[in-house]
C-alpha cells in the first residue's frame, strides 16, 4: 500500500486535472472556431500527420488514449469532411488504417497559427523560460511513467509526407 499523500501532492494531482482540462477546452475552442472541427478530430489528424500520414486504427486510439468505438466515431467525422479517409491494411485484411487527407494536411497548415497563438497564451506566456524547459522535463518523465513513450513537439516542417 503506497503511503498517505501529503496536502501538496494531493494539490499537484488536482492541478494537473484541472489544467489537463482547462487547457483542451481552450484548445477545443480555438480549433472549432476556426476549422468547425473539434479539438479531438484535430489531434487524430496530427497524430496521423505525425506518423508518417496513417497508422492502424487500434494503434491510433492507443495513442490518443481513446476506445476504438470513440474513435471510429472521430474518423468517419473526419471521413465526411473529406480530413482522413479509412482503407484496409495491405499486410492485413482485417486491419483498417486511418489516412490523413491532402485536405486534412491542409487544414493543419491553416490552423497551426491560430494552435501557436492559443499555446504561447495558454502555457508559454505565464512561464518564464526556465520553467518551460522544467515543466517540459517533468511532464516528459510523467508522460513516460503513463504512456510508456514520450511524444509531443514535432512541428509541421519537421514531419515527413508519407511516401517520403
Amino acid at each position: 500500500m503506497a503511503e498517505k499523500l501529503d496536502s501538496v501532492q494531493l494539490a499537484l494531482f488536482e492541478r494537473l486535472i484541472d489544467v489537463g482540462k482547462l487547457l483542451e477546452r481552450r484548445a477545443d475552442r480555438a480549433t472549432r472556431d476556426h476549422t468547425g472541427i473539434k479539438y479531438s478530430q484535430y489531434e487524430v489528424l496530427i497524430r496521423l500527420r505525425n506518423a508518417g500520414g496513417e497508422l492502424r486504427m487500434t494503434e491510433l486510439a492507443n495513442k490518443l488514449v481513446s476506445t476504438p468505438s470513440g474513435l471510429t466515431y472521430q474518423v468517419g467525422q473526419l471521413e465526411k469532411a473529406g480530413l482522413a479517409e479509412r482503407v484496409l491494411a495491405r499486410d492485413d485484411e482485417r486491419g483498417v488504417l486511418a489516412r490523413i487527407t491532402d485536405a486534412g494536411r491542409a487544414l493543419l497548415v491553416e490552423v497551426s497559427q491560430t494552435q501557436n497563438d492559443m499555446i504561447v497564451d495558454a502555457v508559454i506566456e505565464p512561464l518564464d523560460p526556465d520553467d518551460v524547459e522544467a515543466l517540459h522535463r517533468v511532464l516528459g518523465q510523467l508522460q513516460l511513467h503513463l504512456r510508456g513513450e514520450v511524444t509531443g513537439g514535432l512541428l509541421p516542417d519537421q514531419v515527413r509526407a508519407a511516401g517520403d
